[in-house]
């Protein structure tokens, strides 16, 4: 008999990382080993966090400073984001779709955000060398930024609804936030990284290397993917088709659909002005950027820390409605600030409420969504946050122009308070009638009508726990 594993630490901290739920028949539930690594796919879906992470690093956060390498202007880094927000709108509907009829979803992950998507990180380090000029060389490179974005939304759904098969209901809550804490560590520690290495190589050519070593980075992020075990699918007319007529009599999850709306939308109105508001009126400097974005990491890393002891503790939606009212104190810092170091506070409680944040609209996602429309609640939910990154900088342009960034400020802090109380509007939960399949007939058979069962009424509230 193999020794079991055993953290090294009392008995009744270890405790508050077990599960309080029903033990599932399929894996054991004695350790935090082997509720992470338990099966082979869930330790190589861990591990394909953990490289995906460190691959996206200079794609996410030194793009618009390659582009500035290369002479773009101002407007044409704008377009950067604008790319990134209209490849996400067009993919989304197509990535449901393909989740639902695909017989292997892994395959289009592969092909897909695992394939093409990490090709184009190899045309953003080539690009200088394809296109001499560099004028061309960034119009090479938006491009393999609206692709790159393409590809990974289109196989979002196929991603969400593969995860949901592999990792068990009662697992899936810990699982995931343990993942994301450990996707966040990774990315704290490759950020700075990948900095000093654009810096000690130089010019142009030390993002070509960053960016040709991500992608070498990312080829094994891929063949971790490629060892995840897919279950097999039934075949296509026997699988239960997807219902955007579900997601509409959702109304739980049309509430929170307005609820992230709501939120995404008022902190977008100040999000792509805030540094800018740091360096020219409080005085701050680039290097002081660097040290704020890794506070923020590191406070990232104690919030999802600490999360992994509570998030079996309370319900998904329970924790989503609560940390709703905690964005609200981000703004109300920065509007106080005046001196460059005030914002660290800023920093530092941003850090730790997106990481709340964004482990719980994930799990509460998966708790929402029933699994055989998963793909199109994944969607929907992408759709509506890309929404808010096109309306909420919108909002935030014209009362820039109109008054100044503090009056944006303001707006955005009363909007993200007023966005907590859409969770609190009370609903009724009706839950989706389905109908069993029936079984094809005999040759020779006769058929006989059947009344269709009585449905009772909904009750006047029902609160749908996790």
């Amino acid at each position: 008999m193999n020794p079991r594993f055993r953290l090294p630490t009392p008995y009744t901290f270890r405790e508050r990382w077990r599960f309080r739920g029903p033990r599932a028949a399929n894996h054991p539930m004695t350790s935090f080993q082997t509720r992470m690594l338990g099966t082979r796919s869930q330790k190589w879906f861990y591990f394909d966090g953990i490289l995906s992470s460190v691959t996206d690093v200079p794609a996410l956060q030194f793009i618009t400073v390659y582009a500035i390498a290369l002479g773009a202007s101002d407007a044409e880094v704008g377009l950067i984001s604008i790319a990134i927000g209209l490849a996400g709108v067009l993919a989304l509907t197509p990535g449901a779709r393909i989740a639902e009829i695909t017989s292997s979803r892994k395959s289009v992950q592969m092909w897909g955000g695992g394939g093409i998507g990490r090709v184009a990180l190899l045309v953003m380090a080539l690009a200088p060398l394809i296109m001499p000029d560099l004028q061309a060389a960034f119009w090479l490179i938006l491009g393999a930024v609206f692709v790159r974005s393409f590809v990974q939304n289109v196989s979002h759904p196929s991603w969400v609804s593969l995860l949901a098969d592999i990792i068990p209901l009662d697992l899936r809550r810990f699982y995931v936030t343990q993942r994301m804490l450990a996707v966040t560590v990774a990315a704290a520690l490759t950020a700075p990284l990948v900095g000093f290495g654009i810096r000690a190589v130089g010019g142009v050519e030390g993002y070509q290397v960053l960016f040709g070593l991500s992608f070498l980075v990312g080829i094994g992020a891929t063949y971790a993917y490629s060892r995840i075990e897919e279950p097999e699918r039934p075949p296509r007319h026997e699988r239960p088709r997807g219902s955007t007529r579900g997601i509409l009599r959702d109304r739980l999850f049309i509430r929170y659909l307005l609820a992230l709306l709501a939120l995404n939308t008022t902190t977008m109105i100040t999000g792509p002005f805030l540094l800018v508001y740091f360096v020219r009126d409080l005085g701050g400097s680039v290097s002081d950027v660097g040290l704020l974005a890794t506070l923020e990491q590191v406070a990232a890393v104690g919030s999802q820390f600490l999360l992994g002891m509570w998030v079996t503790k309370f319900s998904s939606e329970r924790l989503f409605k609560w940390v709703l009212f905690f964005p609200a104190i981000i703004p109300a810092i920065w509007l106080v600030a005046g001196d460059p170091w005030h914002v660290s506070f800023g920093f530092a409680a941003g850090g730790l409420i997106w990481a709340v944040y964004n482990v719980a609209i994930f799990n509460l996602l998966m708790e929402y969504a029933p699994n055989e429309n998963i793909p199109r609640y994944a969607s929907v939910q992408q759709i509506v946050i890309l929404l808010a990154t096109f309306i909420g900088p919108v909002i935030g342009t014209v009362i820039v122009a109109t008054w100044d960034i503090r009056a944006a400020m303001l707006v955005s802090m009363v909007g993200r308070f007023l966005s907590a109380l859409v969770m609190f509007i009370p609903v009724r939960w009706i839950p989706a009638i389905r109908t069993p399949p029936v079984p094809p007939l005999a040759p020779g058979s006769v058929t006989v009508p059947v009344a269709p069962p009585s449905v009772a009424p909904a009750p006047a509230e029902v609160e749908r726990e996790a």
